[in-house]
């Protein structure tokens, strides 16, 4: 590993954490950490790495980061804020679900996916902003997000998606 990028992942190895070929994976423990700025280099997050982080609050992903396992942020209570970076092409099962802190996401124009219950039971999930790239959303994708507005253009996958399930949703 060159200096420079164990520098950038020091926090994240005291924390419990390790990187195998470039995927980020938690070892057995529970992370504590509130911030995580995700390295640059780091092109996977493992499955259920961060799941059920109590103190979590905002995570950035670097543009390296091309795979989110499933469940990778779930069950993190107080989750506010997640920067999605550009490499990501989907979401893969229960990638935010039950994530009750969430108030929005914006999912960069890469994406083409959204994976079962990504964001079931993100209770105050309010906006979620889905390029025209979506061109697959599981049905069950925001089950128990009673305030949700979808953030689309008019004519695309998703706005037919919210229109079909009779989601709340404005033009982007």
């Amino acid at each position: 590993m060159p200096d420079e990028f164990a520098a950038e992942v020091k926090d994240l190895l005291s924390a419990g954490f390790s990187v195998r070929n470039g995927i980020l994976h938690r070892e057995n423990c529970l992370c504590c950490l509130e911030e995580v700025s995700i390295p640059e280099g780091i092109i996977g997050i493992d499955n259920a790495c961060f799941r059920g982080s109590p103190a979590l609050r905002s995570v950035i992903l670097p543009q390296s980061l091309t795979e989110l396992g499933a469940s990778a942020f779930a069950d993190c209570p107080v989750l506010e804020e997640v920067c999605i970076s550009c490499g990501i092409t989907r979401l893969r099962k229960k990638t935010f679900s039950g994530c009750r802190a969430l108030r929005s996401i914006e999912l960069p124009a890469s994406v083409t996916s959204i994976g079962e219950w990504a964001f079931r039971g993100c209770t105050a999930l309010e906006r979620v902003s889905i390029p025209d790239t979506v061109t697959e959303i599981c049905a069950e994708v925001f089950l128990a997000c009673p305030s949700l507005t979808v953030i689309c253009r008019d004519g695309s996958f998703a706005a037919a998606f919210a229109d079909k399930f009779g989601i709340r949703r404005v033009q982007s």
